[in-house]
């Protein structure tokens, strides 16, 4: 069942409600796809919403009519880490879905959203790590799937994920 959103840009305040999306979406979805000792180190560091993500101006929350924030998500030129940028190159960026809300269609107007605004922006290619349960999803949307990757998270904790790219 499709639902009527409102995808508008995340701010600062909105942080305690992504952080909530965050962990209801990555605790529920990532259980059984990765060893617990990886999940007990990964989930305090990536179900927390990034103040700087928030203020950036594309990074979204899509909310129900409720007002209710039911998936997050957002694009940046920069690379997740490292800050750096290259011409044409974009990456999305920290996307979760509320377990309620999977399979509605919310998640995959968010990233089509982000797609459509990096692509008028003379974005050429957007990159996705992937944890591996969203890659079918990511695959859907128009990603390709270019290799498994560690992506390295804060205290040495590699999250085994899958390397994703959109190319225009």
């Amino acid at each position: 069942m499709q639902l009527d959103t409102f995808i508008r840009a995340a701010t600062i305040a909105d942080e305690a409600a992504v952080t909530e999306i965050l962990t209801a979406s990555y605790g529920d979805l990532l259980a059984g796809h990765y060893p617990v000792h990886v999940l007990a180190a990964a989930l305090p560091l990536i179900t927390k919403a990034n103040p700087k993500l928030l203020a950036c101006g594309t990074y979204y929350v899509a909310e129900l009519d409720s007002l209710r924030i039911a998936a997050v998500g957002g694009w940046t030129r920069e690379r997740p880490g490292t800050g750096e940028t290259a011409h044409g190159e974009a990456h999305l960026r920290h996307f979760g879905t509320h377990p309620d809300f999977i399979g509605r269609g919310i998640g995959g107007a968010l990233v089509r959203r982000c797609l459509e605004e990096a692509r008028s922006q003379g974005v050429l290619r957007v990159h996705c790590e992937s944890t591996r349960p969203a890659a079918g999803f990511y695959e859907s949307l128009g990603l390709r799937r270019v290799g498994a990757v560690d992506v390295a998270l804060p205290g040495g904790v590699a999250m085994p994920s899958v390397r994703m790219i959109c190319e225009f």
